[in-house]
């Protein structure tokens, strides 16, 4: 038994169990502090801690890390895109592919189906942001991508004293007119023959670029406690940790 999940590791999963005084970001769990001593009286066992990191988008980076992209960008000859919406059943086909490739070596990975994909979509039309979804390419062809959504649960959480039909009706007066002033980047990933190349690197970098021209914050979430690479990327982009989750798992036999 292994979990929670909600209903797979692609979706909602994990138990909050540091950083429960204020709201999650969009998508992510929220439980109360003592959940983990449930779980744990359970019989159940730490099997993975996931992190949420935040990153202040009106800080300039340091000189070194604008030098390093700098470097790598002329050095792969790459080009980074945002998503065509015009185009999005196409795009949204290259998204699965990537998905699938890239993020394979995940612990606990599941890989999504195309027909799974374009249902998530249809229920994210609303609230994405295009600006927010970005390529990499190396000579036209797209090797990894951001997905970053805007942080809904602003609006949710703004909306919560209301009561019954007024508060759907003060949450949907506020998606139209209330400026959201955090995102979170959900999903970042390079195709394997290009993660050696420091591609992830400037997708992380360029996603925060074109992010600052809208947001104030963007959270990072999930990223695997031993997933050094984007923690330590975070960290030179001036964020900290701000959240934590834990899964569990217990044999059955």
């Amino acid at each position: 038994m292994r979990g929670p999940y909600n209903p797979s590791i692609n979706d909602d999963c994990g138990v909050l169990t540091e950083g429960n005084d204020r709201p999650t970001f969009i998508s992510m769990p929220w439980n109360p502090s003592y959940y983990d001593g449930v779980y744990k009286a359970a019989g159940l066992t730490n099997i993975r801690t996931l992190y949420a990191w935040d990153i202040p988008l009106h800080r300039e980076p340091a000189a070194r890390v604008t030098k390093i992209v700098n470097w790598l960008q002329k050095r792969n000859k790459v080009s980074i895109r945002t998503i065509d919406m015009k185009n999005l059943n196409k795009e949204l086909e290259t998204i699965h592919r990537l998905y699938n490739q890239c993020l394979d070596r995940n612990w606990g990975f599941y890989p999504i189906a195309l027909e799974d994909l374009l249902h998530a979509a249809d229920d994210l039309k609303a609230i994405a942001d295009p600006s927010i979804i970005v390529f990499v390419c190396v000579d036209g062809r797209e090797v990894g991508f951001t997905l970053a959504l805007p942080n809904v649960n602003e609006v949710f959480h703004a909306a919560r004293g209301r009561k019954g039909i007024f508060r759907f009706l003060e949450m949907a007066l506020r998606l139209q007119f209330q400026k959201i002033k955090t995102d979170r980047l959900t999903v970042l990933g390079v195709e394997p023959a290009y993660r050696d190349k420091g591609l992830s690197a400037l997708l992380f970098f360029e996603s925060f670029r074109i992010a600052k021209a809208k947001y104030e914050l963007s959270e990072v979430s999930w990223v695997e406690a031993n997933n050094t690479e984007i923690l330590e990327a975070a960290e030179l982009m001036g964020g900290h940790r701000s959240r934590t989750y834990e899964l569990y798992e217990k044999p059955l036999s």
